[in-house]
Formats: structure tokens, C-alpha cells, sequence
């Protein structure tokens, strides 16, 4: 069943009169420019991990550089675990991407038009609601598990169900796993803390010891951090909902909402959004 209500955290008092402290979480690299990130966010707090760094090269990095984004932001949890922000945003180190969900693809938009409050309340939130890339269902880890296909096209499908068993011991295999692409997504410091420290270690040792490649162990998890923070194996919102709530976009019309549909792996202009910008 896709998910299209909100799943809201009982924990969280319904009035907050002081504003959350919130921070972003960068998985970058040594040649990445997050210039921007200052220029356009200069009151927010910044961890930008250079996720190919030594220790002596940067402030931030990783004990390896594997599984894309995935490294950073589990290394983050465990090395915040006891001193988390009420909110962390988990992000891509590049400001303009075509899985951004606005219609410049601009995450200088998207980190600004957040609504905290949501998040505060569901816990987890995608960044993305639109539903071009991994809506209303992406794998099919129980049938690819009975069946065993011999599917060289998709091989992040093919290993999905085993890592699944492995990532979520007794849980079952669900039939569908749907969500929003692209591992970029907002966490409260509740729903971090509904699992213990030695969860994402494991996590963590998971993706340092698994012998899958960096491309598909990343997208393993791409389409698993929805479930490890407390939603179902289909979470698909009802996109209106979803931009209404996540970012204050409400009523949009089948147009507005067909903007934020774009080809995977959109290759942006060089020199993206130009005087567009303005």
C-alpha cells in the first residue's frame, strides 16, 4: 500500500516558540566547491565531509570512501550521536542537481523553504516528493528473492532482497519498496535516537566490509534510509501533500507539479541557471 498520510511523532510537543537548532550535513569531495553553501547560507550551521580526504587533509571525513553519500551520513549519527541538533539535513556537496525538487534544481531553495516544523513532526522527510524516480515503486525484493532472476540490467535489484536480510534481520521482504529518490532527506534528533548508537554502527560496518561496489551498496541504502528511520517499505506521499507540507507549496496544479519531472541523470547547462538565477 503506498503511504499517503504523514506519520507524526507523538513525541513532539505541538507548539515549539523556540526555533530548532538545525544543521546540514555535506557529503563532498576535496575538489568540491561548497563555496556556496556560505554565500547563500551564512546562518546556518555546516558540516561538509570530504568524503575521498585523509584525517590530516580535512576537518571532516570518513574511515572509507564507499557507498557514495551513505559513508557521511552514517559517519555523522555515530559521531553526533550524543550531541545532535534537533534537526540534521542530509544533503549532496553540489548545489544544482537534477533530482533537486524545484524547478532550478536548486538546493539553496530547498534548504531555505524546509518546513522544520514538519519535520520535527513526521521525523523523517524526503527532500524529494516528486515521483519521476522511485515512485510508486522501484524494486520488487520478494519476488526477485522467490524467483532469482538473471537480471544483468538491474543489479541493484538482484542484490536488494539479501542485503535487505541483512541490513533488517526478522523483518520480512517486503513485495515493494517505493520512495523518492535520491538520498537527500531531513531527520529529527527523535527519530535518530529511536534506534541505539550500535544500529548504525552496524550499518556502518556493513558498508565497509559488504564486497558490493560503492554504486550499488549507496543505492541499497538510497532506497533503505525511509525504512531504517521508522517508515513503511512504500512511502509515497501524495505529491500535493508532500509539497504542501514539506516545502509551504500548497494547491499546486498538474502543471506546477510537472516541472519537478525530469529524466534520471538530467545533465544540467554548464553554467546552470545563468540569468535564469534571478
Amino acid at each position: 500500500m503506498i503511504a499517503s498520510k504523514i506519520t507524526v511523532d507523538s513525541d513532539v510537543p505541538s507548539s515549539n516558540p523556540v526555533p530548532p537548532k538545525t544543521e546540514l550535513v555535506f557529503a563532498a569531495m576535496k575538489a568540491s566547491n561548497m563555496s556556496w553553501v556560505q554565500e547563500n547560507l551564512p546562518d546556518w550551521q555546516v558540516n561538509i565531509y570530504r568524503a575521498d580526504a585523509k584525517p590530516n587533509e580535512t576537518e571532516l571525513t570518513v574511515p572509507m570512501n564507499k557507498g557514495n553519500e551513505a559513508m557521511v551520513y552514517l559517519t555523522y549519527i555515530i559521531d553526533r550521536y550524543s550531541s545532535l541538533p534537533d534537526i540534521a539535513i542530509f544533503l549532496h556537496g553540489d548545489r544544482y542537481q537534477w533530482h533537486v525538487d524545484n524547478p532550478l534544481y536548486d538546493s539553496v531553495i530547498s534548504i531555505s523553504h524546509l518546513n522544520l516544523d514538519f519535520v520535527l513532526e513526521a521525523g523523517y522527510v524526503n527532500l524529494r516528493c516528486a515521483w519521476g524516480v522511485g515512485c510508486p515503486a522501484e524494486l520488487e525484493p520478494a519476488r526477485y528473492l522467490r524467483e532469482r532472476p538473471d537480471d544483468h540490467v538491474h543489479p541493484t535489484a538482484v542484490e536488494y532482497p539479501d542485503r535487505f536480510m541483512e541490513l533488517f534481520p526478522r523483518v520480512e521482504v517486503p513485495e515493494v519498496v517505493g520512495t523518492p529518490c535520491c538520498s537527500q532527506f531531513a531527520l529529527s534528533k527523535v527519530m535518530i535516537r529511536e534506534r541505539p548508537l550500535e544500529h548504525y554502527i552496524r550499518l556502518r560496518r556493513w558498508l565497509m566490509e559488504t564486497e558490493l561496489d560503492t554504486g550499488i551498496s549507496g543505492r541499497i541504502l538510497e532506497y533503505s534510509w525511509h525504512m531504517i528511520f521508522g517508515k513503511p517499505a512504500q512511502y509515497c506521499i501524495d505529491q500535493r501533500e508532500c509539497y504542501c507540507r514539506t516545502y509551504g507549496h500548497c494547491n499546486m496544479t498538474d502543471e506546477e507539479i510537472q516541472k519537478h519531472w525530469v529524466w534520471r541523470g538530467l545533465q544540467l547547462p554548464k553554467g546552470w541557471p545563468g540569468q535564469s538565477e534571478s
